[in-house]
């Protein structure tokens, strides 16, 4: 019988700690962990590398997404030169895994980082407001996303996390 595949998923640089010590975590109860810098996403050479993480991420049995202050890198169907400013709206990779799952009906765990619900409460209040200056994230389209998460009617169970332990 097969392991589990459990997807992980974030932005790698600002979280891969926490990536490190899941996988563990994961592997410990007998699960696959699928994190790409493992290398255990087939990788398509004939789309772009972000597709393929789409495809593991909605035929995975679970789905992890680990949200930090980083929103992450454009997926391949944005057309984003540079990096754009903290209220420029577009879809990351990780957002983009994140729908997968949800439109294929994997049971989806998030894990936030603690910080970010006292500053989203900061943002629902002054929504308008593009004088504010947020803390603990670098781009509007993190808020976003979690509003996505906590309106959605299911799949939205949220772990917080402060430091790894």
């Amino acid at each position: 019988m097969p392991k589990p595949r459990v997807f992980i998923s974030s932005i790698f640089y600002d979280l891969r700690h926490i990536r490190s010590s899941l996988e563990n975590f994961i592997e410990g109860m007998g699960y696959e962990a699928v994190l790409s810098e493992r290398g255990m996403i087939a990788y398509d050479p004939d789309i772009p590398l972000d597709e393929s993480c789409y495809g593991d991420a909605g035929s995975a049995d679970m789905f992890v997404l680990i949200i930090g202050g980083c929103y992450g890198s454009a997926e391949s169907e944005e057309n984003i030169e540079g990096n754009p400013d903290f209220y420029g709206l577009y879809e990351s990779i990780t957002k983009k895994e994140y729908s997968t799952a949800c439109s294929r009906g994997i049971p989806i765990y998030v894990l936030l980082e603690k910080n970010l619900l006292t500053e989203y409460e900061t943002y629902k209040k002054n929504k308008k407001n593009e004088s504010i200056q947020h803390a603990h994230v670098d781009s509007i389209n993190v808020f976003r996303l979690l509003e996505e998460i906590l309106g959605n009617s299911r799949n939205n169970s949220i772990h917080q996390f402060e430091r790894l332990i």
